[in-house]
């Protein structure tokens, strides 16, 4: 029963919700940015199989348990406190990286990063539907839950701003630290939330954590080619995109990446507005059909060189996201009788968040390995020296140009009184031939640039790796990943089921009714 006495239940709700996607927010773009050239690309997309491997493994344990003997809020509490402490230690670990490097590149240990963050992602997960019946309880109806839902985007917004504007962007472990302050913080923010006790043992036996009784449910062709066809386009869906997008910006030069991503979220706010309304005009098939284009369109765009490329591929996300997951959910709860409903949804949920994203880690490792830059991100060293990141190469006349305001982070600190913030420093861009090219009489014997020293002899070798009369962007060019490689196959493979889920698929039916029950025997 709804309890409607609870005092300023919707404030109370809302900001932990914000906290809530905030934590996942901080970490999730800014990872894969932070850790390119740090870490090998298999070893990146296994630490984004850590939020999936905990929506598998977390229904099997703590699931069940929190469900028969701990109120809701004090088991959300206790999750929160362990998944906060273990990215506050994944900072730790990064900060302690970057301490040995000493200004060198910098490599990112992989065995203690997996395990603290496989233990964040077994808590984390389970906290989504923990924190959801509390909301549910306490709201006076359901109907009201996007009052409180919709602070989730925006805490993911928010942190990402966050991280970016004051804490370095993906540059920096910094993240890590916001993410687990804000775990901290809701585990013991969740202890003040009102009272949800256990629902106990079920009545009807043991709970469908994996949707197995949705599987008679494949006896339709129409259910059959539904989820067959949604958990195929998943496997290129959120988590190939997300440790990829920071990277991709980064690479190309475009300003504050992280922040950028939340055009993301601003799309997603808009498209899952006026999801009703499409499902009402064009029916759940075509909404699907656009929700799986979306994701091969934004790959194909993302192949072309140019910011606004960039700016239209973010914002196809909320169309790729709410038209493909939330209307998968709504297909689900349409097509499904209702003895089977909460299987179906259940199912839904293990293939399209759980093992749909453990195979998009797996295949997002192998492709940044494949798709590697041409020539790595260290400076030629002699032998036994420790290496050394490549010098920063920028375009001078940025100082000066309007478009430095785009980098948010050191916009509000110019605001704030630094006039100096815009200062490129030493960088090779200063040491060049009218025609661009690099110019090795410019360049001191000994140069230090980004606290870094390095030798005449040792940045011509590296620039002669690259190829000869090298520019800024042939420069920039040999550190980029082979994104259209990256990109276009993904693509490819999401066309091919959109393609068989247009001619193959239909509109959900009306569900069955649910088999009457037979009556007990004398």
């Amino acid at each position: 029963m709804t309890n409607n006495k609870v005092s300023g239940i919707y404030p109370r709700l809302q900001l932990a919700y914000l906290l809530q996607f905030a934590i996942w927010g901080s970490w999730s773009l800014a990872l894969g940015g932070y850790l390119n050239g740090k870490m090998s690309g298999s070893h990146i997309g296994y630490l984004y199989m850590a939020i999936p491997w905990g929506a598998i493994i977390a229904p099997m344990f703590i699931g069940p348990i929190a469900d028969r003997y701990f109120a809701a809020q004090r088991m959300l509490g206790l999750l929160h406190l362990i998944s906060g402490a273990a990215l506050l230690a994944c900072g730790f670990v990064c900060a302690s990286a970057e301490a040995r490097a000493a200004g060198g590149a910098v490599v990112v240990p992989f065995g203690p990063l997996m395990v603290l963050m496989l233990l964040s992602g077994i808590c984390y997960m389970p906290s989504i539907p923990l924190i959801n019946t509390v909301v549910f309880k306490h709201i006076p109806d359901s109907a009201s839950a996007p009052k409180v839902f919709i602070f989730g985007t925006l805490g993911w917004i928010l942190v990402n701003l966050v991280v970016e504007v004051f804490a370095g962007g993906a540059a920096r472990p910094t993240f890590f630290f916001i993410g687990g302050a804000c775990g901290i913080l809701l585990g013991l923010y969740s202890f003040t939330l009102p009272d949800t006790p256990p629902k106990g043992a079920s009545k009807e036996g043991k709970t469908d954590v994996f949707g197995l009784g949705a599987l008679a449910m494949f006896k339709s062709p129409v259910f059959t080619i539904f989820v067959l066809s949604a958990f195929m386009v998943s496997i290129f869906g959120s988590n190939y995109f997300f440790p990829s997008v920071v990277a991709y910006l980064s690479e190309y030069g475009y300003p504050a990446p992280v922040a950028l991503t939340t055009l993301n979220q601003v799309s997603e706010l808009f498209f899952m507005a006026i999801l009703a309304f499409c499902v009402a005009r064009i029916g759940l098939k075509w909404v699907l059909v656009i929700g799986m284009s979306a994701w091969a369109v934004r790959y194909f765009i993302f192949t072309f060189e140019g910011f606004q490329f960039a700016l239209i591929g973010l914002l196809c996300h909320g169309m790729a996201y709410a038209f493909l997951y939330a209307a998968a959910y709504m297909f689900g709860d349409k097509v499904a009788p209702s003895h089977l409903k909460a299987s179906v949804q259940s199912l839904l949920a293990f293939l399209l968040l759980g093992i749909g994203q453990v195979l998009s880690g797996a295949l997002f490792g192998y492709q940044i390995e494949r798709c590697a830059p041409a020539v790595t991100k260290t400076v030629v060293v002699e032998p036994g020296q420790a290496p050394k990141a490549l010098p920063p190469w920028h375009v001078p006349e940025m100082e000066t140009s309007a478009w430095r305001y785009l980098d948010l982070a050191k916009s509000v600190k110019y605001l704030l009184g630094d006039k100096t913030v815009f200062n490129l420093g030493e960088h090779l861009g200063k040491y060049t031939k009218a025609d661009g090219t690099i110019d090795f009489d410019k360049l001191p014997e000994v140069w230090e640039a980004g606290g870094v020293k390095y030798t005449k002899a040792e940045l011509k070798a590296t620039i002669e790796k690259i190829g000869t009369a090298v520019t800024r962007d042939k420069y920039l060019q040999a550190q980029r990943h082979n994104w259209k490689g990256f990109f276009i196959p993904p693509a490819i493979f999401v066309l091919f089921w959109v393609v068989l889920f247009a001619l193959l698929g239909k509109e959900p039916p009306k569900a069955e009714p649910e088999p009457a029950k037979q009556p007990a025997a004398a």
